[in-house]
């Protein structure tokens, strides 16, 4: 990543006059919130309220439903949306204005700004994986995790690759229009992987052998076994870990601020 120096001294309250701008800019953005809190919520309520028979068992009482097996799918949505669409899309218009070269000459630095989007960015994940959980569970009566705290480090690993894609999306893009259509791209075809569109039975068998290889594909298969309380494979695990450290030593390697 090439080094933007500014020729002032940064100030204290430069960064969280940062953070609020860019939490102020996201919530005027219906794009931005949907993506990050409606899409994934209206996935569920699709799968929930709208699909017949989504919320029986599928083996009798007391076994899973199809809306069972959504919710970890639902949570790969919001690291998905919010990685591959929010952030790219917002890097490349701050680019395509020349926010990045403006405030590189202003006490603010424009490494604050990127650091404060990707504040946003993690906390927009987080809250739409809340509210992700929250209707699945207490509005829809879907199963709570059986292993909290693994579904919870899982989907942290999950979001951490998906944002770190998203950098390398958004880091040499000239425009939002760009970024967001790029990003795009590999978010529907993420989405397929990670078995949204086509669940697991469901996918050609071509793309069932390496869904698992793929960062969503991976994130989604833990995330699954945390959630449900099954033994979790080390395989996706690694994959995602591998994938992380990639995406992010090339988004700092690529990542251009003019």
């Amino acid at each position: 990543m090439t080094t933007l120096p500014s020729t002032h001294k940064p100030q204290p309250s430069a960064t969280a006059a940062l953070l609020g701008t860019e939490v102020r800019l996201f919530l005027r953005s219906p794009v931005l919130l949907f993506m990050a809190l409606g899409f994934p919520a209206a996935l569920l309520a699709l799968q929930g309220l709208l699909i017949p028979g989504t919320r029986d068992p599928l083996n009798g009482a007391g076994s899973m439903s199809a809306l069972d097996f959504f919710v970890p799918m639902a949570l790969s949505v919001v690291m998905a949306s919010v990685g591959l669409s929010n952030l790219p899309s917002t890097l490349g218009g701050y680019r395509q204005l020349g926010l990045f070269r403006r405030l590189g000459a202003t006490p603010a630095g424009a490494h604050r700004v990127l650091g404060a989007q990707l504040a946003v960015s993690t906390a927009s994940l987080a809250a739409g994986a809340a509210l992700a959980a929250v209707i699945a569970v207490w509005a829809l009566g879907a199963r709570p995790p059986e292993v909290p705290l693994a579904a919870l480090a899982v989907f942290l690993l999950g979001s951490v690759q998906m944002l770190a894609l998203g950098a390398v999306v958004g880091s040499r893009a000239r425009s939002a229009q760009s970024a967001n259509g790029i990003g795009t791209l590999i978010l529907f075809a993420s989405l397929f992987f990670a078995g949204v569109w086509t669940p697991g039975p469901l996918m050609p068998e071509p793309a069932a052998a390496v869904a698992g290889y793929t960062p969503l594909g991976a994130a989604a298969e833990s995330l699954t076994a945390a959630w449900y309380g099954q033994p979790l494979d080390l395989v996706p695990v690694v994959v995602m870990v591998l994938w992380t450290v990639l995406f992010s030593a090339l988004a700092v390697r690529l990542f251009r601020w003019r």
